[in-house]
C-alpha cells in the first residue's frame, strides 16, 4: 500500500508553494473554494485541510533552498520510494554507498528548485494544475485514513474473535477430498457389461479402453490426469480453478464409491446417454485445517471485513452529502 503513495514531501512542497502563490496573488480562487468572508482567505481554507510544511530540528536539515529546507525525513522517503521501484522490477534492495545518497539529495534539490520556479511562473493558478494537486491530495489522504483504520483493526481483532468465526465457519476451512479417475465410455449398455466383465477379470482398464472407449483419453490423457472434486465442494472451494474438474451427479456418485487405488466402479448411465464405467487412480481424502492453519487468514479477512464496514459508514455518517451524475459520464475522455 506504501509503496504507491505519493512521496510526502512532494505534496507538503506543492501545498506550501501554493498557499504562497494564492496569498501573492491576492487569495485568488483556488480548487474551487471560495472565500468564506473577507477575513477568511482562500489560503487559510486550504491550510486547514492540509499540513504546513514540516520544520525540521536544525541537526536534522540536509539541506537549503532559499527560504526552503530539505530535511533527513525527505531523504528517507525518497530512498523508501527508490526501494519500492527496485524490488518492483525484481531487484534486490542495497543500502547506498554515500557518493549515491549525495545523488540522491542532489535530486531532491533539483526537484526543490523547480518546485519554486514553477510557483514562481503562476503554474498553481492554471485550472488543470490545481485538478491534478487535488488528485494528489485526496489519493495520497485516503491513503493515510486507510493506513491509519488498518492499524487500528489489527489491534481490535483478537484471538478470541478469531477463534469464534472458526467454529462458526468451521465447514468452510476444510480441504475436501479429490479423486483421480480413468474413465471408459461406450455408446450401449451390452458394450459397459462386456468392458466390465473385463475389467474383473483382470484386463488392464488402458487396453479396454484403447479397444472400446469412445473417449480413449479420458483414460490415459489430460482428462485422466485431473482431479475431480464433489460438485457443491468445487463450487465454494474451486469454483475458478479450471485444474480441478467435477462430474455429473450420477457419475460422481460412482466414481467416489469405489473404495481403493485400482478397483473400478460399475458401469452407469451419464446425462450424455453414454455408459460410463471409472477406475480410481489416486485419492487424497478430505481433512479439517487446524484453526492454527487459518488464523492468518481468518484476521486478514475480519480485518478487511470491518474496514469495508468502516468505509461504507462514511457515506452514512451524519452531515454527509454524496451526489453523483453518471449521466455525465459520457464526456470523460479515455485514454
Amino acid at each position: 500500500m506504501g509503496d504507491n503513495m505519493i512521496p510526502l514531501h512532494h505534496v507538503r512542497r506543492l501545498v506550501l508553494g501554493v498557499l504562497i502563490a494564492m496569498i501573492g496573488a491576492g487569495c485568488e480562487k483556488f480548487g474551487g473554494a471560495k472565500p468564506a468572508s473577507p477575513a477568511v482567505t482562500a489560503a487559510q481554507q486550504v491550510a486547514a485541510l492540509v499540513p504546513l510544511r514540516p520544520a525540521p530540528s536544525p541537526v536534522e536539515i540536509v539541506a537549503k533552498v532559499n527560504d526552503a529546507t530539505i530535511g533527513k525525513r525527505d531523504v528517507e522517503l525518497a530512498l523508501q520510494e527508490l526501494k519500492a521501484k527496485v524490488q518492483a522490477r525484481g531487484g534486490t534492495w542495497k543500502p547506498l554507498t554515500t557518493e549515491q545518497l549525495q545523488r540522491v539529495l542532489d535530486e531532491l534539490v533539483s526537484a526543490e528548485l523547480s518546485a519554486q520556479d514553477a510557483l514562481a511562473r503562476g503554474l498553481s493558478r492554471k485550472t488543470d494544475t490545481q485538478s491534478r494537486f487535488w488528485y494528489s491530495y485526496r489519493t495520497f489522504f485516503s491513503q493515510e485514513w486507510l493506513a491509519l483504520q488498518l492499524d487500528q483493526l489489527k489491534a481490535e481483532v483478537n484471538a478470541t474473535e478469531v477463534a469464534q468465526f472458526y467454529e462458526t465457519n468451521k465447514r468452510g476451512f476444510r480441504e475436501p477430498e479429490t479423486i483421480r479417475v480413468r474413465e471408459l465410455m461406450v455408446s450401449s449398455e451390452d458394450q459397459a457389461k462386456t468392458a466390465l466383465v473385463k475389467l474383473l477379470e483382470g484386463v488392464d482398464f488402458l487396453a479396454v479402453a484403447e479397444q472400446i472407449s469412445i473417449r480413449p483419453e479420458a483414460a490415459r490423457g489430460k482428462l485422466a490426469e485431473q482431479w475431480v472434486m464433489r460438485g457443491n465442494d468445487k463450487a465454494v472451494f474451486a469454483a475458478s480453478d479450471a485444474a480441478i474438474r467435477s462430474l455429473d451427479p450420477v457419475l460422481e456418485q460412482a466414481a467416489f464409491a469405489i473404495d481403493k487405488v485400482g478397483s473400478v466402479s460399475n458401469y452407469v448411465k451419464g446425462a450424455d446417454g453414454a455408459f460410463h464405467i471409472f477406475q480410481l487412480a489416486e485419492r487424497k481424502d478430505g481433512r479439517q485445517k487446524p484453526l492454527t492453519d487459518v488464523s492468518d487468514n481468518i484476521r486478514n479477512f475480519l480485518i478487511l471485513q470491518k474496514l469495508s464496514e468502516k468505509s461504507d459508514g462514511l457515506r452514512k455518517k451524519a452531515g454527509t452529502k454524496v451526489e453523483t451524475f453518471p449521466e455525465r459520464l459520457s464526456a470523460v475522455e479515455q485514454p
